[in-house]
C-alpha cells in the first residue's frame, strides 16, 4: 500500500495504512530576535528560516503576524504560540527585549517556555561562533549573561535540532526537521482509533479574533454535565464560518470527533449526520437516515471530546432535533441572532481596525498603514469585504485610489466580480443577493423596508421614523406598519435573516450591504424621493435655531438627513421638501457649533428657494439671513456684511417689520462689529433693540439676543458702562424666560462678563465666567464656538483677579482647541495666537503689574 500524508495535532507523519485524519498545512511558529532578520545582509536567517518552512508545505508565522491587541504583551505572545502547530526557535547571541509584563524573562525564552507547556512540537536551531554577520550579531551589551544561560539551557533540553553557521545551512537543517517530525505513538494510535475530520481547510490569513476564540474555548471547555452549545451570530459577511473554522483547527487536538455539517439547507443536515454516524462505523450506508441518527446519538452520549459544527443554520427549531446529547460540544453559526433556547449566542461584529489593517496587509504588502486604513475605513471593517479587497489589491497592479473610485462608482460589480476568499463560501454580494431573495419571498413588506433603510445612513436609524407616519409608506409596508402587532413580526423576520443591526428600537445597515441592496432595489419607485418625504415628515416642525427642545431628535435623525439630501442624489419633484430639510439640517448644525458643513447646506438651501421661489420669497430670503451668519461665525466678515445688507433690504421691503426682519437686522448689525464698523453697529443695534421691544416686547427672545448684540456694540465702542447695565437686565430676563442653560443665557452671561471685566468688577466677571463656562461645558460641549469664546473671557477675567496661572492654562487649552475646531486662519483663533505673548509677560511679572492688566483684548462675534 502506498504511503498517505496524514496529520496529527497539525504534525505530518508517513504511514502505510490510511487514517481518518485530514488536516490542513501547519502552521510553524518561528521565534527569533530582530538582529536575525536582518543579517547577513540580504540572505538572514530569518528569511531561511521561512523559506524552509515553507518549502516543507507549511505556514511560518511569527510575531509580526498578530495585530495590536487590547491583552497585556505576554498573553498576546502566550495566544499567538499556542495557536500554532509546531514551534521552531532560531536562537542567536542576543538576548532580546524583555516582556513588558513579565521582565524576567525575553520574548524569545518567553515563547520558548510557553511552547514547552503547551506540549508543542519544538524545533531549535542554534547559532555557532562561527556564524556569518557583523559584529553586532554576537554582542548584547546588557544581557549577555541571561543569553548565556538560555543557551545553556536550550543545548541541555534535548530539543535542540542542530548548531548552525550559514543560512543555507540553517534552512536545510530546519527542512529536515519539520520533514522528519513525527507525532506520538499515543496520538497515532487516537487516530487509529476512530479520530474523524471533515472541517475545511485553515486560511492562512486568518487574522484577529483571539477575545472571541478564547472566550469561546473557555466557554465550551468549561466543567459540564451536559453538551455545551454556542451559536455564532451576525450578519452576512462577518465571518462566522471562518471563526468557526479556525476554532476547529485551533483547538482540534483537544477532541477525537470533529464533524462539520452545512446546515442552510435543513433537509440535508440528517444527511450529513448519517454520515458522521457511518465515519464512526455505527452505520452503514444502506441504514435509513433516522436509524443512522439514533445510533449516532447514542454512540455521542458516551463520549465526551467531540466538536459537532453546524455552519449556516437558520431556525432553532428546525436545528434542535439534530443536536446531539451528551458532554461535547456544539458550535452553531447563524445569521439568527435567536438561539436563546438552545444556545449561548454569541455575537460576532465587524473588525476592529486593527485587525482590518493587518489582514490586508498581510495579503498586500505594499499597502501603507494609511492606504490599508483608508480601504478599511471605506470598506467598514466587514471582514469577507476586506478579505476580497486584500485578494483584489494582491492579484492587480490597481491602486488603492482606484480601488476607491471602483468602490464608490461600482460597488455592485467590484463585490460580484471578485472571488470570495476560501474561507467564504461565495462572494458578499452573492450572499446578499440570496439573503434578499429570501427575504423578499418571506415578506414583501420586510424587503421594502430593508430597502428604505439602505437608503439611509449607515447608523441607527428609529423604528419611529416609519411607524408614525405609515401614510408616507408604500403598499404593503404601509399597512404592517400602521399594526403594531404586525411591525413587531417585520422586526423579528428581519433580526432573522441577519440582514441589518436590529435593536429593540433602532435598525442599522452596514454600508456596503446598503450599496447591495440599492443596486438590487425596484427601479419602478423613486425610493430616493421617497426617503426625503419620508423624513421631512418625521423630523420636529419647531426651528431648531436655539431650541434645545427639539435637539434630541435631530441628533438621531441629521445622519439621514444627510445622506438623503446629498449633492450626489437624483431628487427630482421634491425641491420644495428637500430646500426645507437643507436649510432645517443647517440650523441644526450652526446652532450645535458646526458651522461649516452648516454652510455648506445653507449654500444649497438657497440655491434651491432662489431657483424654485425667486429672490424676494420669504424662505429664500431667510436662508439667506441663515447663510450670512455662518459666514459671520467662520469669520468671512466681510461676505457676512455684503449678504445681509441686501437680505435685510429686501426683508424690509418685502415683509416689512416682520420679526424676521428684525432678527436679520441683528445679524447686520453682528457683522457691521465684524468688520470693525462698530459705530455704525450701534446705531443699528439700537434701532433694532427699539423695534424688537415694541413689536415684540422686552421678554421676546429675539429681543433678548438683540439686547446682548447691542450690548456687544456698545462695548465695541468703548461705552462700558452702558454695556454692562444693559447687560445685567438682558442676563437677568434670559435666565426668567429661557432658563439658566439656554444658548442666549449662556452667551448674554459671557458678554456682561466682558462689560463687568472692563468697569473693573474683576471678581464679580470671573465668578459670571466660571458659570458660564461649566455650564457651556455641559450643555454644548467641550468644543462648541460658544464654549471656547465662554473660555477666553473666563481667562481675562482670571487675569484681572491675578490668577496668572490659571488664565495662561485656560487660554493656551482655548488656542489648542480652536485651532483644531476653528483652524489656524479664524480671527478668533489669531486675536488668541497674538494675545499669548503679553499673556506670558503678565505672568513673568506678576508682581509688579496692574490687576487690571489685560493680556490683550480677545473677544468673538457671536450671532447666537
Amino acid at each position: 500500500m502506498g504511503k498517505n500524508l496524514v496529520t496529527v495535532r497539525g504534525m505530518t507523519c508517513t504511514s502505510g495504512e490510511i487514517l481518518d485524519v485530514v488536516v490542513g498545512p501547519r502552521r510553524v511558529f518561528v521565534s527569533h530576535t530582530s538582529e536575525l532578520a536582518r543579517f547577513p545582509v540580504g540572505r538572514s536567517f530569518v528569511a531561511a528560516a521561512v523559506r524552509a518552512v515553507i518549502r516543507a508545505g507549511d505556514a511560518p508565522v511569527d510575531m509580526g503576524s498578530f495585530g495590536p491587541r487590547e491583552q497585556r504583551p505576554a498573553q498576546v505572545c502566550r495566544e499567538a504560540v499556542r495557536a500554532a502547530d509546531v514551534y521552531v526557535a532560531v536562537v542567536g547571541f542576543r538576548y532580546g527585549s524583555p516582556v513588558t509584563d513579565h521582565p524576567e524573562v525575553s520574548y524569545t525564552e518567553w515563547e520558548f517556555q510557553v511552547a514547552s507547556e503547551a506540549g508543542l512540537p519544538r524545533l531549535v536551531v542554534l547559532l555557532s561562533e562561527e556564524a556569518e554577520g557583523p559584529r553586532d550579531l554576537f554582542v548584547d551589551l546588557r544581557y549577555a549573561v541571561r543569553q548565556e544561560a538560555f543557551r545553556a539551557r536550550l543545548s541541555g533540553s534535548g530539543v535542540t535540532t542542530a548548531t548552525v553557521a550559514t543560512p543555507e545551512e540553517l534552512s536545510e537543517v530546519l527542512f529536515q526537521g519539520l520533514r522528519d517530525l513525527v507525532p506520538s505513538q499515543s496520538e497515532v494510535e487516537g487516530a487509529r482509533a476512530g479520530r474523524v475530520w471533515n472541517v475545511p481547510g485553515r486560511s492562512l490569513v486568518f487574522t484577529g479574533r483571539e477575545e472571541l476564540l478564547s472566550a469561546l474555548h473557555a466557554a465550551l471547555a468549561g466543567e459540564r454535565s451536559t453538551v455545551v452549545v454556542q451559536a455564532l451570530h451576525g450578519m452576512g459577511g462577518i465571518g462566522k464560518t471562518a471563526l468557526a473554522i479556525e476554532y476547529a483547527h485551533r483547538y482540534g487536538a483537544e477532541y477525537e470527533v470533529v464533524w462539520w455539517v452545512p446546515a442552510e439547507q435543513p433537509a440535508v443536515v440528517g444527511d450529513r449526520l448519517a454520515e458522521l454516524a457511518q465515519a464512526l462505523g455505527v452505520a452503514s450506508v444502506t441504514d435509513p437516515v433516522t436509524v443512522a441518527l439514533a445510533r449516532l446519538q447514542g454512540v455521542l452520549r458516551q463520549r465526551d471530546r467531540w466538536l459537532v459544527v453546524f455552519d449556516n443554520a437558520e431556525d432553532p427549531a428546525v436545528l434542535a432535533r439534530y443536536v446531539p446529547g451528551g458532554c461535547g460540544h456544539v458550535v452553531i453559526t447563524s445569521r439568527n441572532p435567536g438561539w436563546e433556547e438552545l444556545a449561548t449566542p454569541v455575537s460576532v461584529d465587524v473588525f476592529d481596525r486593527g485587525e482590518s489593517i493587518t489582514l490586508l496587509r498581510r495579503r498586500v504588502p505594499r499597502l501603507s498603514e494609511g492606504e490599508a486604513e483608508r480601504v478599511a475605513a471605506a470598506l467598514g471593517d466587514l471582514p469577507l469585504a476586506v478579505a476580497q479587497a486584500g485578494a483584489y489589491l494582491a492579484e492587480t497592479a490597481t491602486s488603492v485610489v482606484d480601488y476607491l473610485t471602483l468602490l464608490t462608482q461600482r460597488t455592485m460589480e467590484l463585490l460580484t466580480r471578485d472571488a470570495p476568499p476560501v474561507s467564504y463560501p461565495v462572494s458578499l454580494a452573492a450572499s446578499v443577493q440570496i439573503a434578499l431573495g429570501r427575504l423578499g419571498t418571506q415578506s414583501p413588506a420586510a424587503l421594502i423596508l430593508l430597502t428604505l433603510v439602505a437608503y439611509l445612513a449607515p447608523e441607527p436609524i428609529p423604528w419611529s421614523l416609519f411607524t408614525t407616519q405609515p401614510a408616507q409608506l408604500p403598499e404593503p409596508l404601509a399597512r404592517v406598519a400602521g399594526d403594531p402587532l404586525s411591525f413587531a413580526e417585520l422586526i423579528r423576520l428581519l433580526r432573522r435573516h441577519g440582514l441589518a443591526r436590529v435593536e429593540p428600537t433602532t435598525v442599522g445597515l452596514h454600508r456596503l450591504l446598503a450599496a447591495i441592496v440599492r443596486a438590487q432595489a425596484d427601479p419602478h419607485q423613486d425610493w430616493p424621493a421617497l426617503v426625503v418625504g419620508l423624513l421631512r415628515a418625521a423630523v420636529p416642525v419647531d426651528d431648531p435655531w436655539l431650541n434645545p427642545s427639539v435637539w434630541s431628535a435631530w441628533r438621531v435623525l441629521v445622519p439621514h438627513v444627510l445622506v438623503a439630501t446629498d449633492a450626489h442624489r437624483t431628487l427630482r419633484g421634491v425641491e420644495e421638501d428637500l430646500a426645507w430639510l437643507l436649510h432645517h439640517a443647517a440650523t441644526y448644525l450652526h446652532t450645535r457649533g458646526e458651522h461649516a458643513p452648516a454652510r455648506a447646506l445653507f449654500d444649497r438651501a438657497l440655491e434651491l428657494h432662489r431657483s424654485t421661489l425667486g429672490q424676494d420669497h420669504p424662505h429664500t430670503l431667510l436662508s439667506a439671513s441663515h447663510l450670512a451668519l455662518a459666514l459671520l461665525e467662520l469669520g468671512q466678515y466681510e461676505s457676512a456684511r455684503q449678504l445681509a445688507e441686501d437680505t435685510l433690504t429686501r426683508m424690509r421691503r418685502v415683509l416689512g417689520e416682520d420679526p424676521t426682519t428684525l432678527r436679520s437686522a441683528y445679524v447686520l448689525a453682528l457683522s457691521l462689529w465684524g468688520v470693525g464698523q462698530y459705530e455704525s453697529a450701534r446705531q443699528l443695534g439700537e434701532d433694532t433693540l427699539t423695534r424688537c421691544r415694541q413689536i415684540l416686547g422686552e421678554d421676546h427672545p429675539t429681543t433678548l439676543i438683540s439686547a446682548y448684540v447691542l450690548a456687544l456694540s456698545l462695548w465695541g465702542v468703548g461705552h462700558y458702562e452702558s454695556a454692562r447695565q444693559l447687560g445685567e437686565d438682558t442676563l437677568t430676563r434670559c435666565r426668567q424666560i429661557l432658563g439658566e442653560d439656554h444658548p442666549t443665557t449662556l452667551i448674554s452671561a459671557y458678554v456682561l462678563a466682558l462689560a463687568l471685566w472692563e468697569v473693573g468688577h474683576y471678581e464679580s466677571a470671573r465668578q459670571l465666567g466660571e458659570d458660564a463656562l461649566t455650564r457651556c461645558r455641559r450643555v454644548l460641549g467641550e468644543d462648541h464656538p460658544t464654549t471656547l469664546i465662554s473660555a477666553s473671557h473666563l481667562a481675562l477675567a482670571l487675569w484681572g483677579v491675578g490668577q496668572y496661572e490659571s488664565a495662561r492654562q485656560l487660554a493656551e487649552d482655548t488656542l489648542t482647541r480652536c485651532r483644531r475646531v476653528l483652524g489656524e486662519d479664524h480671527p478668533y483663533t489669531l486675536r488668541l495666537v497674538r494675545s499669548l505673548p503679553s499673556s506670558a509677560a503678565v505672568l513673568a511679572n506678576r508682581g509688579e503689574d496692574d490687576p487690571g492688566q489685560s493680556p490683550g483684548r480677545v473677544t468673538q462675534v457671536s450671532g447666537r
